[in-house]
């Protein structure tokens, strides 16, 4: 309770409807990012440490260019199920004004996180809607009468990072992560630009969804509208000759028709999983973003689910059940879909765990096989099988399936222990460090998609980079330093998947294995 004592000592909770909240007993690594209008606008940027949450008030908010610097002052601890706070504080009260939640999810420390608070240098990774990747909050200097500490906090360089050229994240995805709702509509005094700002927000997503009723009868062919639609697998798609891939040519109408064309290899990784998506509505070279909760106009073949998240609260999530889904994605404007390590049907455990192995500046393709078969042999000496799949880009994702017993935290535990174990064997060619500077020379082994909401590409999901590439399972054979890591394309995998005399991953649905901290590890053909 002391921890939080400054915290309730501001507040008159007959009066406002933040939580009261104590300091939580089970621990963990969420954070989050609110939106405060109050005399001043700024962001509330706050990370889960010692079952609080740890504060910086963010003046001109979080900024994706990597480098950039942006003001933090350090602010009292605020109870965990401040988090998941939305909406309005009374004029008077401490803090008076609304709280919109913009961002949330996970992150996880680089090294000791007490050891790097104590000292004023936190880098972290961060796994949320909108923001991503590698983050510095360091300490400044404390100047006299100051009686607050004064942070920095910085975007790393990495892939999530953007340049001055790129569109502002604030601007770009200004609604809330939790209701979908603008600043505006909470408060209930909407601005006079609140409708602009309001209808811009949404353009984008209407435009682009089908009618509802659409029929859903699964065909491969297209049937031209009128106002210039076609119907791909009974879903209307608009501009269907938009391109989303201007070096291909490739369209909205070939890409919805090339999942059509292998909706039986890739339903059975997608079906029921929880979604994270990346939306690119003008194509891959045009600005993307991440969404994970529904939209305005959402495709009544994509559907939402609300389960609990990890405060014991409710969250949505986004599923597909049949090829229409899929296609419905397509039409707006998704071009990589990630998934769930687990189903609808059994959340809380995980049936997969992934390895992705992502190689440094200076690290040949043939060493990236040589890292994806020495996990495989580890896991082998374990008991457990694995298989591969290449991810579109520079590296491999080792895939371990799971029958579904243990528990996220014993899945990242073990996956962590696994990798660090790889790194301290051979610290010149691995690493468990995201920092692209540390990380010249090596393979980072991420074990963190290995978290409840964490989310790797789906198998057969194309990517929103150059040359169109898929995600592609492969077998232990095809391994070579004749395939290309990125070879693989919406143009050429139909004629790969009709030459293949077995799916690679065939086996997969039938290995049944648990951890090897459970008792009762084993591994044998489900019957």
């Amino acid at each position: 309770m002391a921890k939080l004592a400054p915290y309730r000592a501001k507040r008159d909770f007959t009066k406002t409807s933040e939580p009261a909240g104590k300091a939580a007993r089970r621990t963990g690594f969420s954070f989050a990012v609110q939106k405060h209008e109050a005399s001043r606008l700024h962001y509330d940027f706050r990370l889960e440490l010692d079952g609080v949450l740890k504060s910086w008030a963010v003046a001109k908010g979080p900024s994706l260019v990597k480098g950039e610097k942006r003001l933090a002052v350090h602010v009292e601890d605020h109870p965990v199920d401040y988090g998941d706070f939305e909406g309005t504080i009374p004029e008077g009260q401490y803090g008076g004004g609304t709280v919109l939640l913009w961002d949330r999810g996970t992150w996880e420390p680089e090294g000791d996180p007490h050891e790097g608070y104590d000292k004023g240098r936190l880098t972290f990774r961060l796994d949320g809607e909108k923001l991503r990747g590698t983050w510095h909050l360091v300490r400044m200097a404390k100047r006299p009468r100051e009686r607050q500490e004064s942070w920095l906090l910085i975007k790393a360089e990495d892939a999530f990072a953007r340049s001055e050229d790129d569109t502002d994240i604030l601007e770009e995805a200004p609604l809330s992560v939790k209701t979908g709702r603008a600043i505006e509509e909470i408060s209930g005094k909407p601005s006079k630009a609140a409708p602009k700002k309001r209808a811009a927000a949404k353009k984008s997503a209407t435009k682009a969804d089908p009618p509802k009723g659409a029929t859903r009868r699964a065909s491969s062919s297209a049937t031209a509208k009128g106002d210039h639609r076609v119907d791909v697998a009974g879903v209307s798609i608009s501009h269907p000759d938009r391109v989303l891939w201007e070096e291909q040519g490739l369209t909205k109408q070939e890409l919805a028709e090339f999942y059509v064309g292998i909706a039986d290899w890739i339903l059975p990784h997608l079906v029921d999983r929880p979604l994270t998506l990346i939306r690119c509505p003008s194509g891959s070279a045009k600005k993307c973003f991440v969404q994970r909760h529904s939209w305005a106009g959402l495709s009544d073949f994509i559907h939402r689910s609300m389960v609990s998240d990890d405060k014991d609260g409710k969250q949505e999530v986004l599923t597909v059940r049949d090829i229409q889904g899929v296609v419905a994605l397509v039409q707006s404007g998704v071009l990589e879909m990630h998934i769930w390590g687990a189903t609808l049907q059994d959340l809380e455990r995980p049936d997969r765990l992934i390895f992705d192995l992502d190689p440094g500046e200076g690290v040949d393709w043939p060493q990236v096989i040589e890292a994806a078969t020495a996990v495989r042999e580890r896991l082998k000496g374990m008991g457990l099988v694995s298989f591969v799949k290449t991810t579109g880009g520079k590296g491999l994702h080792v895939v371990v399936p799971l029958t579904p017993r243990a528990a996220w935290k014993d899945a990242l535990a073990f996956t962590r222990g696994f990798a660090e174990a790889m790194a301290a064997d051979e610290p010149d060619r691995y690493t468990t460090t995201s920092v692209k500077q540390e990380r010249e020379g090596r393979i980072f082994i991420d074990y963190l998609r290995n978290n409840r909401e964490a989310s790797a590409v789906a198998p057969y999901s194309t990517r929103s980079r150059p040359g169109a590439p898929v995600a592609t399972p492969v077998s232990w054979d095809e391994l070579t330093p004749d395939l290309r890591p990125n070879g693989f394309t919406v143009e050429n995998l139909p004629e790969r998947l009709r030459r293949l005399k077995k799916d690679p991953w065939s086996d997969l649905p039938s290995i049944d294995q648990t951890l090897p901290e459970a008792k009762s590890t084993r591994r044998k053909a489900k019957r």
